[in-house]
């Protein structure tokens, strides 16, 4: 015993609901992502431990190595290099996802706009059919 409805009989119905149905499955997932992709209150933190916490690192180092030896000042600079590019690539990372989550937000409203172009089209024809080409 099924709770689902009959399928409709007529085949442009058929199509219409199919549509539909594909269309609200399309959206959820647009707002599932939407969702996972949006800011979270969190990250500007999590940047600013970044730097605090590199920043602690390389002052924490400086106070280790006192002494004027030359290998480990040469230790010393390659992981200061190390870390500022850690720190740099992280950062990098972070304005990639910004820029993608912008990307998004952008085609989002862009897809809104077409679907109602379409809509009006349909409209202005006088038939729930596309134009065709």
């Amino acid at each position: 015993m099924s709770s689902q409805r009959p399928l409709p009989q007529d085949p442009e119905m058929l199509a219409k609901e199919v549509t539909a149905t594909i269309k609200i499955k399309d959206i959820k997932e647009i707002y599932r992502l939407k969702d996972r992709l949006s800011v979270k209150w969190w990250e500007p933190a999590v940047i600013f431990l970044l730097f605090v916490s590199g920043f602690g690192f390389i002052l924490t180092v400086t106070r280790i190595v006192h002494t004027k030896d030359p290998e480990q000042f040469f230790i010393f600079f390659w992981f200061v290099l190390l870390l500022l590019t850690l720190i740099a690539s992280t950062e990098l990372l972070i304005l990639k996802i910004k820029a993608l989550r912008r990307l998004s937000e952008i085609q989002l409203r862009l897809i809104a706009d077409l679907q109602k172009e379409v809509e009006q089209l349909k409209q202005a024809r006088g038939t729930d059919q596309p134009p065709e080409d």
